[in-house]
C-alpha cells in the first residue's frame, strides 16, 4: 500500500514537472532510474556514469534520480511503473521477459559465451533486432545493454567436467521453463529455490549445486559451502545482456536533443558498467582460488550438444530462429 502511494505521488510529480516545463516554454526532465540490485552492484556504477554524463551534457535540464535496492518496488513493479510513467528507467530481466517474451532467447543456457560474445550481440545488428521486438511486444524502448556477468555451475560434492557428472544432482534454478528444461537435458534434477535461500540450501543439503553469477557467488558467500565451480572463462551457463529500458511513449515526448543526449550517454554508461563487471569478476576469481575453490575446465562441446534441442525448442516458440542463428554465428 505504501509503495503504491509512493508511485502515485511520483507519477503526479512527473505530470506537474511536465506542466511547469511547458508553461515556461522550455523542456526540463527528471528521470527516475530504479533497480532491484544493491548500490554495490555494477548496475549502479553504470547508472552513476549515466547521471554524470546526462546532467553535464544537458546543462542541468535533464536530472537523474537513482533508486537502487528495490526502493521503488520489485522488478515487476518497476517495469509496470515505467509503462505507467512514475518511473522512467529500469533494467529488464526475467520479469520483463514475461511482457516481451522474445527476450527469453538470450537467456537460453550455454548459448552466449562470455562478455565479448555478449557485447558483440548487444552492440550489433542482433541487439538492434532484439530491441525492436521488445518495443513491439511490450512498449519498452531499449536505451543500451548492461552486463550481468557470467554464471558458472557451483557444486558441493564433486567437480563437474561432463554432463554425466550432473546426473541426478539437485541444482537450484530460477523457476522458468527454459532453465528447468536445460538442467533436465543435462541430466540434473532442477530444484526451484528463492535467491536468498541458496546458501542455506547448499549448507543443509537441500540442493547440491546452483548456477549463480560470479558476483552473487561472492555476495552470498557460496564458496564457504560449494568448493567446486566450472570455469566461466571457458564456458558460461548464462551471460545475457540486460536491457536498460524506458517507456517508448515517454521517450517520444522528449525533445530530439534530449533523446540524443540520453541515448548516447546510456551507451557510454553501458560500456563503463561492463568494464566494472569484468574487473570485479577478475578480483573475485582470485579471491575464490585463495579460499580453496577448485575451478574446473569442462567438456564444453558435450554441454552444448546436450542443450541444443532446448535452443531449438525456444527459438521456435518465440519465432526467433533468425536471432538464434545470428547468435550462434558469432560464437568463436
Amino acid at each position: 500500500m505504501m509503495r503504491s502511494k509512493i508511485l502515485q505521488l511520483l507519477l503526479a510529480l512527473t505530470v506537474l514537472a511536465g506542466a511547469c516545463a511547458s508553461s515556461a516554454g522550455a523542456q526540463t526532465v527528471t528521470l527516475r532510474f530504479a533497480m532491484i540490485t544493491a548500490d554495490s552492484f555494477p548496475y549502479m556504477d553504470g547508472a552513476k556514469k549515466f547521471k554524470e554524463l546526462v546532467e553535464a551534457r544537458s546543462n542541468g535540464a535533464v536530472k537523474v534520480l537513482l533508486f537502487p535496492g528495490g526502493q521503488l518496488g520489485n522488478e515487476r513493479e518497476i517495469n509496470e511503473a515505467i509503462l505507467e510513467g512514475s518511473i522512467q528507467i529500469g533494467v529488464g530481466a526475467g520479469a520483463m521477459a514475461n511482457l516481451a517474451p522474445i527476450y527469453n532467447i538470450v537467456q537460453v543456457p550455454f548459448l552466449i559465451q562470455g562478455q565479448s560474445h555478449m557485447a558483440a550481440i548487444a552492440d550489433g545488428p542482433i541487439g538492434a533486432k532484439l530491441a525492436e521486438r521488445i518495443e513491439q511486444q511490450a512498449g519498452f524502448k531499449v536505451l543500451a545493454w548492461f552486463s550481468t556477468g557470467d554464471s558458472p555451475i557451483e557444486t558441493v560434492k564433486k567437480p563437474i567436467k561432463t554432463p554425466a557428472d550432473l546426473a541426478g544432482v539437485k541444482i537450484r534454478v530460477i523457476e522458468t521453463p527454459v532453465l528447468v528444461d536445460a538442467m533436465r537435458a543435462l541430466g540434473a534434477n532442477p530444484t526451484p529455490m528463492a535467491y536468498p535461500e541458496v546458501y542455506t540450501g547448499l549448507k543443509q543439503g537441500v540442493i547440491e549445486g546452483a548456477h549463480l553469477d560470479v558476483l552473487s557467488v561472492d555476495t552470498l558467500k557460496v564458496a564457504e559451502v560449494a568448493k567446486y565451480m566450472t570455469d566461466w572463462d571457458q564456458i558460461t551457463f548464462v551471460s545475457e545482456p540486460r536491457p536498460v529500458i524506458m517507456s517508448a511513449k515517454f521517450f517520444a515526448t522528449l525533445s530530439p536533443a534530449h533523446q540524443k543526449i540520453i541515448q548516447e550517454a546510456m551507451k557510454e554508461a553501458a560500456v563503463y558498467e561492463r568494464l566494472v563487471f569484468k574487473d570485479k569478476m577478475a578480483a573475485i576469481r582470485k579471491k575464490l582460488v585463495n579460499e580453496g575453490v577448485t575451478i574446473t575446465q569442462v567438456d564444453a562441446a558435450a554441454f552444448v550438444e546436450k542443450v541444443k534441442p532446448v535452443w531449438a525448442k525456444y527459438a521456435a516458440q518465440l519465432k526467433a530462429e533468425d536471432l538464434l542463428a545470428d547468435i550462434v554465428a558469432l560464437r568463436k
